[in-house]
């Protein structure tokens, strides 16, 4: 039937880019056989980047030494480069922790919003009173002269076998007086002069050496996005040199523009806690759509420390492993990549508390999802409305593991479960007990895990879709019975 389908592509606004012109990446959908529906596709670079499941994003860079989340919101702050002085920086300590958490890439903050470089960049450029200077406001600044932080966390990585990549902020960049991408108009004596287009040439020259110099990329972030101004260089940088890589913040909410065909979208929420139907479709900042044309899987970032800290705090409290394992079924369990925050201290290192509760949830992922803890499964992408799991003898289940095969799109639209719960109240020890409806929903994509409200004892279970745009495909389906933690601990 897949074979039959008609693959359909639509053709999206052009975004114009300083004096050139370049056509945004088009969604690639195809129509429904059944209602005439649009279905997304998606790249296979996005289907392997949802098979990753769960990243860090790493926060270290000058804002570590400041008491502040970093120079969000304060226009005027340029910290001293002396500052940045990590004394004991090791970044295989740091994928240590990566490893051991269960994540399968990590993204490192190249450069924040206060301007400074972790890399030697450079990048020299023309100032408004016709001279030519230095970006002198990197890591070979610090007293840390001769480092590469993405050097060192590429090499890293690589030795690991975690995916890595880099977050660059395009929008704000205090140590030029750039703020929503657009220089000041101002300057306050001893400030940087340049033009706007100066800046747009800065970023592409800083991007090409992040691009160019680390490796094969897995994921890019641009928070805050971008201007309309960089797009078509991005675009065309992105072509050039990293075509493979999955992008945040690729496509602004309405879809007229989009950097690259492996759009990843922000889940509109930095708690980790989304609380709702996520689709792999969709460009707005939330839970998506299943009739987008888009396929741009949801990823949802969030802090290990507690208040949304990102960067390392002085005696900033950690959330506690019950919350985070709660946060690993909202997002992980409800379709979307979980992006975790990593905030090495001022030394360079990961606190042994931080390292702790990583490897906390990590073990939890392990022992209750990992290979060999299903007590029941269903594999190898079958192509039914439903799937049953019978057992030889009565067994207790607590949570149910369903997975979509999304090569052809996200195709089911509500499904349900339902279970011979032998231990039921009433049953009077026969076995000869009627289905009950355990648990439903709507999306499934790449992953959903539905825990029951309590453990029960079953002869078999019976998932079914219940909505659907064209034949569903299961990739997988897995019952487990997993340790409970106390509320809190």
């Amino acid at each position: 039937m897949l074979s039959q389908l008609l693959f359909v592509c639509c053709v999206a606004a052009a975004i114009s880019a300083s004096a050139e012109n370049t056509s945004t990446p088009s969604p690639r959908f195809r129509i429904s056989p059944l209602d005439g529906s649009v279905i997304a596709l998606p790249t296979t670079d996005q289907l392997a980047f949802q098979d990753r499941e769960m990243g860090m994003l790493i926060h270290f860079e000058i804002a570590t030494y400041l008491s502040i989340d970093g120079c969000n919101g304060v226009p005027g702050l340029v910290p001293n480069p002396t500052l940045f002085d990590p004394t004991l920086l090791n970044t295989d300590q740091w994928l240590s922790s990566i490893v051991a958490s269960g994540a399968q890439y990590a993204t490192l903050v190249a450069k924040h919003n206060c301007g400074f470089t972790t890399w030697p960049s450079a990048v020299t450029f023309e100032t408004r009173d016709n001279t030519t200077s230095r970006y002198n406001y990197t890591i070979a600044d610090s007293p840390v002269v001769g480092a590469d932080v993405p050097g060192m966390f590429s090499r890293s990585a690589e030795k690991a076998g975690i995916g890595h990549g880099f977050y660059y902020s395009t929008v704000v960049n205090n140590f030029l007086n750039v703020q929503n991408s657009l220089v000041n108009a101002t300057w306050a004596p001893g400030e940087i002069r340049i033009a706007n287009d100066t800046y747009d040439e800065i970023v592409i020259a800083q991007l090409t050496e992040l691009w160019t110099n680390y490796g094969t990329l897995t994921e890019l972030w641009f928070d805050g996005g971008y201007s309309a101004s960089q797009q078509a260089k991005i675009t065309a940088l992105l072509q050039e040199l990293q075509p493979q890589a999955c992008i945040f913040n690729s496509c602004d909410v309405n879809g007229t523009a989009c950097l690259s065909a492996n759009s990843i979208r922000w889940i509109g929420t930095e708690t980790g806690l989304p609380n709702e139907e996520i689709w792999s479709t969709g460009v707005t900042n939330d839970g998506g759509s299943p009739t987008s044309p888009f396929f741009a899987p949801a990823e949802c970032d969030t802090t290990l420390q507690s208040g949304i800290r990102w960067f390392w705090g002085v005696n900033q409290p950690l959330r506690p492993i019950s919350e985070m394992i709660e946060v690993y079924h909202q997002t992980v369990g409800r379709n979307c990549l979980l992006e975790l925050d990593l905030a090495p201290d001022r030394s360079g290192l990961i606190p042994a508390a931080h390292a702790a509760r990583y490897k906390e949830l990590g073990d939890f992922i392990r022992s209750c999802y990992g290979p060999g803890s299903a007590v029941g499964s269903a594999v190898n992408s079958t192509t039914s409305t439903s799937v049953t799991l019978a057992f030889d003898f009565p067994t207790s289940i607590d949570r149910i593991v369903l997975m979509e095969d999304q090569t052809a799109g996200q195709v089911i639209r509500g499904y349900e479960v339902h279970a011979k719960i032998v231990d039921a109240s009433g049953m009077n020890g026969t076995l000869n007990v009627p289905m009950t409806l355990v648990s439903s929903g709507k999306s499934v994509g790449h992953k959903r895990i539905d825990l029951f409200s309590a453990p029960i004892t079953v002869t078999e279970i019976a998932v079914t879709a219940t909505k659907f745009v064209d034949a569903p495909v299961w990739r997988s389906v897995s019952v487990h019975l997993c340790d409970s933690l106390p509320s809190g601990s």
